[in-house]
């Protein structure tokens, strides 16, 4: 049996287990699949550029193998970290932070550009900004709803009362406690 025909498969562990030959390209055909360690084998050649098209792979290891060539650093491959190839002292590429000879093919060249937007997108700022953008997005979300449903505004305003009760009638039982703590 042929894995490429196992659509719906989330999760493949191959690690350790000698394997030899090249990373099938079927492999591309497993649109399910999110975790794929291939790690602590034998295989040798490229990883096939097609796994890229994998939207759902979000662990790829292949440490330890006799890989070559360029990693391909579109799709989820963005997203891997160096430890996931390490070991492989023939790969090259974005994310090992390897440069490829010359002789590669000019599709699959690095460029300037592709460096610069992986920077642009680990950079604090635009980091902070989203998160200070999705804050401001729920806050004002959940304020806008209590302005217009009337029920929840209540429902909101009587919860905050009986928290606020539970407080300061747990402050009070906790001040007469120490107060005879101290008396004694």
């Amino acid at each position: 049996m042929e894995m490429g025909y196992l659509r719906t498969l989330h999760s493949l562990n191959l690690s350790h287990n000698n394997l030899t030959g090249s990373i099938p390209e079927s492999f591309q055909n497993l649109m399910s699949l999110e975790s794929l360690d291939l790690s602590f084998n034998h295989l040798s050649s490229e990883i096939p550029p097609q796994l890229a098209q994998l939207n759902t792979l979000s662990t790829f290891r292949v440490a330890y193998n006799n890989l070559s060539g360029i990693i391909p650093s579109n799709g989820q491959f963005s997203t891997f970290n160096a430890s996931d190839f390490e070991g492989n002292p023939n790969l090259c590429g974005l994310v090992v932070g390897r440069s490829c000879s010359n002789g590669t093919s000019e599709t699959h060249r690095i460029t300037n550009d592709e460096v610069d937007k992986q920077r642009v997108i680990d950079s604090p700022v635009i980091y902070y900004s989203f998160i200070a953008a999705s804050h401001a997005i729920g806050f004002w979300g959940v304020i806008a709803v209590l302005a217009f449903k009337y029920n929840w505004r209540v429902k909101l305003f009587l919860a905050a009362d009986d928290l606020i009760y539970a407080c300061g009638t747990g402050i009070s039982i906790l001040a007469g406690c120490i107060r005879k703590c101290i008396r004694k």
